[in-house]
């Protein structure tokens, strides 16, 4: 053993390499490389608890482990070992630091010395299993949350379609109200014409005139497709609109439906002011809105309905107010209306996806806002977007 300054020092040092690193390999190293060093052993390892004894560190050279190592009650123990020299065995618990040396001389000291450093040790050691437990506790957390915001994903992408499948049903609906007209119109010309080939009473340009009615007539039937098509196209860029541009459209989809139930449907403020958005996702929305007041007027029976558009534009946002006079929500359920599956339509089975999908568009695909309250004659909507949105979206309709 050396003299009594070379023991501080040894002490010294050692305590000081304990601790160091919350990484439990390089804290072990570090412990095990002052020590071997400032001792001269041949080397030193740390090996965890039985059964298994695996290894964790070994500095300098490595060497066959005792077949019985001492109990965690031992402070220390020295076993000789044939064509190696001595092991010093000092137990961490169920656990063991092992040094190698060549001869005996000093290794009895060595061994008090170390065991003396048991309680920091068992410190240093714990902090570093827990910093890794909790390391790998956040890395599962991370993880689980990675995985839950991919399912929320999914299932908001699946909630989207299921929406805009709704409305699609609406829209097909609508275009077979547009169509039986035009397909009545043609229907008689030409049941009209046969009767007139049988009579042999044709007449050239009265059949001349038919063909241009219905030609127009089939015209009308083509425009109808491609304006209803538009809303249906993913529209994965935004684009520049105004609300008079979104306003034709939706009076072409609407309009005579809405004529049909007597539902004035205006647009006021400042229609020609232009902005930058997802145009068919907007679109989504003030049909959903629309849908809802067209179906709250039905069920109430309202006499002259209508429903009013106004837009307030200004560098920063654009603001759209949608105002019916169908009576309004009922203050018990106002607060629900943007939550999902919730639904007030059950004989027409209503999906409860409308507004909570509203909701999702605005909110996080356009980055705006979207509310709602009562006034003196029905709902008031108010939908807040910014007017220039390019952020790039992944487009799920």
């Amino acid at each position: 053993m050396k003299d009594y300054s070379e023991q501080q020092t040894l002490a010294y040092v050692c305590m000081n390499a304990i601790g160091n690193s919350l990484v439990l390999e390089n804290m072990l190293s570090d412990v095990i490389t002052t020590f071997v060093h400032h001792t001269g052993a041949l080397g030193g390892k740390y090996l965890t608890s039985a059964p298994t004894r695996k290894k964790i560190v070994t500095v300098e050279k490595d060497f066959d482990t005792p077949v019985t190592l001492c109990t965690a009650t031992e402070e220390y123990s020295i076993v000789a070992v044939a064509s190696l020299g001595y092991i010093l065995d000092i137990p961490i618990g169920n656990e063991h630091f092992l040094f190698a040396f060549e001869n005996s001389d000093g290794t009895d000291g060595y061994g008090q010395m170390f065991a003396g450093f048991k309680t920091k040790l068992t410190n240093a050691i714990d902090a570093c299993r827990s910093t890794e437990r909790l390391h790998e506790l956040n890395t599962a957390l991370e993880n689980q949350v990675v995985e839950a915001k991919n399912k929320h994903e999914i299932t908001e992408k699946m909630m989207i379609t299921q929406s805009r499948m709704a409305i699609m049903g609406e829209m097909i609906g609508m275009i077979a109200h547009q169509w039986r007209q035009p397909i009545t119109v043609i229907g008689m010309i030409t049941n009209n014409t046969i009767l007139t080939l049988e009579f042999d009473e044709i007449n050239k340009q009265h059949l001349l005139d038919d063909l241009n009615v219905i030609d127009k007539q089939i015209h009308y039937l083509s425009t109808t497709i491609d304006d209803f098509r538009n809303f249906f196209r993913p529209n994965k860029l935004p684009q520049s609109v105004s609300m008079r541009e979104m306003s034709n459209d939706l009076l072409t989809m609407l309009g005579k439906n809405y004529k049909n139930f007597g539902i004035n449907l205006t647009f006021t403020g400042d229609v020609d002011a232009a902005f930058v958005t997802y145009k068919n996702e907007l679109m989504q929305v003030f049909l959903n809105i629309l849908t809802n007041s067209k179906d709250a007027f039905e069920e109430r029976l309202i006499s002259e309905p209508f429903i009013q558009f106004n837009s307030v534009y200004n560098e920063e946002n654009i603001v759209f107010s949608i105002r019916d006079n169908a009576g309004g929500i009922s203050e018990e359920i106002i607060d629900k209306v943007f939550d999902p599956y919730f639904s007030t339509k059950v004989e027409k089975n209503g999906t409860g996806l409308g507004l909570y999908m509203s909701a999702i568009i605005i909110e996080k695909h356009l980055n705006g806002s979207i509310q709602v309250c009562n006034d003196a004659e029905g709902s008031v909507f108010t939908l807040t977007i910014p007017t220039n949105y390019t952020k790039d979206i992944t487009y799920v309709f």
